[in-house]
C-alpha cells in the first residue's frame, strides 16, 4: 500500500485504478492505495468546500515520495477578473501590468512633444482603457490625435487643393477614431478584462502550470483575482472620464479644423486652358476676351 496526505478540508469522493473503482476510505487526511508490481493509472477525486475570494491555492498534497511530469490546471469562473499568478516557473503569467510600464513610457513621451493639450495623465488613462482592444484599434485615436496638433503647428497651407484634401484626411480619421473609442467603451462595459495572460497554452478562463520534476508536497499555484463587477465598475469611471475628456478635445480638434477655414474654393484658369486649345487646333474656337 501507497499512503499519501491529501489537504486538510477534502473530503474523498471516488478512488479508482487503472479506470476502476476501488473501495478506499479516507482516515483523517490519510488515504491508503493498494499497489502491484508494475504501472498503474491512479485517479483520486476529493471535494474541499471554500468559498473563492481574493486569494486561491491549489490543494497541497503530500504525495509520499519525489514525481514527474507535474502538471496544474485551474478553471476560472467566468465572474472573476483574474489579476496576479504564481506558481511553477513553467505556466501562466499576467502581461498586464508589463504593458501598464509601457503605457506610462508612452504617456511621458507623448506630452513631453506639446502637439497635444493632452497632459501625461490624459495619456496613460487613455492608454489604459485601450488596451482591452487590439492594437489596430488603439493606434488609429493616438493618430489622429498627434495628426490634429501637426496641422495645429502647421498652419495654414497655400494650396487650396492641399488644403481641402487634409481637411478630408483629418476629418475620416476623426470618424474612425470615435467608432472605436465607442467599441472600446463597450467591450469595457460588456466584455470580459483582457489581461494578456498567456504561458503554457494558459488563457483568462483556463490557467495551466507544469514542472517536470516535484517534490513529495509539489509546488501550489496561486490565483489572486478579484469580482468582474469591480472591473465593470472602473470600466464605468473610464467612460464617464472619456466622455467628458472627449469633449474638450473635439472642440480643440474643431479649432484646429476651422482656423483657416473648413473648405476653399479652387480656382480653374479657363482662358489659359483656351488659349492653349485654340494654338494647337485650327477648328478650336477663338480665345475667350475678358
Amino acid at each position: 500500500q501507497h499512503r499519501l496526505l491529501l489537504p486538510p478540508a477534502a473530503e474523498l469522493r471516488s478512488v479508482t485504478i487503472d479506470g476502476k473503482t476501488q473501495p478506499v476510505r479516507q482516515s483523517g487526511r490519510e488515504v491508503a492505495i493498494p499497489v502491484r508490481p508494475g504501472a498503474q493509472t491512479v485517479a483520486l477525486t476529493w471535494r474541499e468546500a471554500h468559498q473563492l475570494g481574493w486569494q486561491f491555492d491549489t490543494p497541497s498534497v503530500d504525495l509520499g515520495l519525489t514525481s514527474v511530469n507535474h502538471a496544474i490546471s485551474v478553471q476560472m469562473p467566468r465572474d472573476r477578473w483574474s489579476l496576479f499568478l504564481t506558481g511553477p516557473v513553467l505556466g501562466p503569467a499576467v502581461l498586464f501590468w508589463s504593458m501598464l510600464l509601457v503605457i506610462g513610457l508612452l504617456a511621458l513621451g507623448l506630452s513631453r512633444t506639446k502637439l497635444t493639450p493632452l497632459s501625461m495623465l490624459q495619456w496613460a488613462l487613455l492608454g489604459v482603457g485601450l488596451t482591452q482592444v487590439p492594437l489596430s484599434g488603439a493606434v488609429p485615436v493616438v493618430l489622429w490625435l498627434l495628426a490634429l496638433g501637426l496641422r495645429e503647428r502647421l498652419g495654414a497651407l497655400e494650396s487650396p487643393f492641399n488644403h481641402n484634401l487634409l481637411q478630408i484626411v483629418l476629418v475620416f480619421l476623426s470618424l474612425v477614431s470615435l467608432r472605436l473609442l465607442f467599441d472600446a467603451v463597450g467591450q469595457g462595459l460588456l466584455g470580459h478584462p483582457s489581461m494578456q495572460i498567456t504561458g503554457n497554452d494558459s488563457s483568462a478562463f483556463q490557467l495551466n502550470w507544469y514542472q517536470d520534476r516535484a517534490a513529495e508536497v509539489p509546488e501550489q499555484a496561486t490565483v489572486i483575482s478579484a469580482p468582474l463587477w469591480l472591473y465593470r465598475a472602473a470600466m464605468l469611471a473610464w467612460a464617464l472620464w472619456l466622455a467628458f475628456a472627449l469633449l474638450n478635445w473635439l472642440k480643440w480638434g474643431w479649432s484646429v479644423l476651422s482656423r483657416d477655414g473648413l473648405w476653399r474654393k479652387l480656382a480653374i484658369n479657363l482662358r489659359g486652358w483656351h488659349s492653349r486649345r485654340g494654338s494647337g487646333d485650327a477648328d478650336a474656337p477663338p480665345p475667350t476676351k475678358d
